[in-house]
């Protein structure tokens, strides 16, 4: 048996998808875009059938999910339409633009019983990965530090006239139009979601952000967050320079977790290279004093992420990540986006 398959969005990031579903053995039957000329094209390369309504394709009783790799404004629509097809889901992030319209999705598809996957696939890096695996050998953890430094060009300087961070006046700029907003969104969002497959929920956080005069988008999102496994620094930052992180290319990602036993170092690569970057994990263990590095072939959290959400609906199994994955990241960015606006700490109040 293989999966059937619908995919609503041909943009930019549906590449990895489609490169995914083929590497898992899925048959891609509808390939859906408001532009025709990217759904033919798709369309040509898998076999699909073409067509610019998402119902056409969420109807089709021969298919078992419905992938959702557009821009989040329009995900709310097409995943409840998908889940009250019957069909299985993998969305891309973030779920929704808010955390309202991302319960309502993960209400409805557990109200259902449809499988539900939000695309955080950076859970799937196997750095990430083998840190999970690493994470009772810790002992008590008592402090982490995430961070995702992405560069952006100079944003700390005049605001842009032109190109994708330009916010025209009265308008909105790509990046927010596209995204649903800056840093704490496209990079941040990941980050956040790190944190809750790591350490769990957090109970409270104290957060800050930066959204220059002249923007509609922030470039900075810092918090502090409690979970019952320690505190987590947190930050999101756009920043200018070409040649920091581990690989020197300008992007650091890096998960710093410490325990009273030892401590896990994490350091991923540019999400658009993972064909060619590879991920590090270094873990230290205090008993022994030594150090471990596990170095890893480059490989692709998206292939590693579509096998798992295709096995599972094989089996017609949730599985290990659960179906409110989108939804937390969407009311932890949420609880940023009121700490920072209040200047004051807040209880995250979490549903489900």
């Amino acid at each position: 048996m293989s999966v059937n398959v619908a995919v609503i969005g041909c943009g930019n990031i549906s590449q990895y998808h489609f490169s995914g579903l083929d590497k898992a053995g899925a048959k891609v039957k509808w390939v859906c875009d408001l532009n025709p000329d990217a759904a033919n094209s798709w369309a040509a390369k898998t076999g699909a059938k073409p067509t610019a309504d998402y119902r056409e394709a969420v109807a089709d009783p021969e298919v078992d999910a419905v992938f959702v790799t557009l821009v989040s404004r329009l995900h709310k629509q097409i995943c409840l339409a998908a889940i009250d097809a019957g069909k299985a889901v993998v969305c891309e992030k973030t779920l929704a633009e808010n955390a309202d319209d991302a319960w309502e999705i993960v209400e409805r598809a557990r109200r259902r019983g449809t499988l539900f996957f939000t695309s955080y696939m950076k859970r799937y890096i196997p750095a990430v990965q083998k840190a999970k695996e690493l994470m009772p050998s810790l002992g008590r953890i008592v402090s982490t530090h995430i961070r995702a430094y992405q560069n952006w060009g100079d944003q700390w300087g005049a605001p842009p006239t032109e190109g994708f961070f330009h916010t025209p006046p009265g308008g909105m700029s790509m990046v927010r139009k596209n995204y649903g907003g800056g840093i704490l969104v496209c990079g941040g969002s990941h980050i956040l979601d790190l944190t809750l497959h790591l350490l769990g929920r957090p109970r409270r956080l104290y957060a800050s952000m930066v959204e220059p005069e002249g923007r509609d988008y922030d470039i900075q999102a810092a918090a502090l967050l409690e979970t019952d496994n320690g505190v987590v620094h947190f930050e999101a930052l756009a920043h200018p320079l070409r040649k920091i992180g581990f690989l020197r290319d300008g992007w650091d990602e890096r998960v710093e977790i410490n325990g009273t036993e030892g401590r896990l170092d994490l350091y991923s690569s540019n999400w658009t290279e993972f064909g060619s970057k590879p991920s590090l994990l270094v873990h230290y263990d205090n008993a022994s004093g030594a150090a471990t590095e596990h170095r890893f072939d480059a490989a692709s959290p998206f292939d590693r992420a579509v096998a798992h959400y295709c096995a599972q609906i094989e089996k017609g199994e949730q599985g290990h990540q659960s179906l409110l994955t989108g939804y937390e990241a969407d009311e932890l960015i949420a609880h940023v986006k009121l700490s920072a606006a209040s200047h004051q700490s807040v209880e995250v109040a979490w549903r489900g």
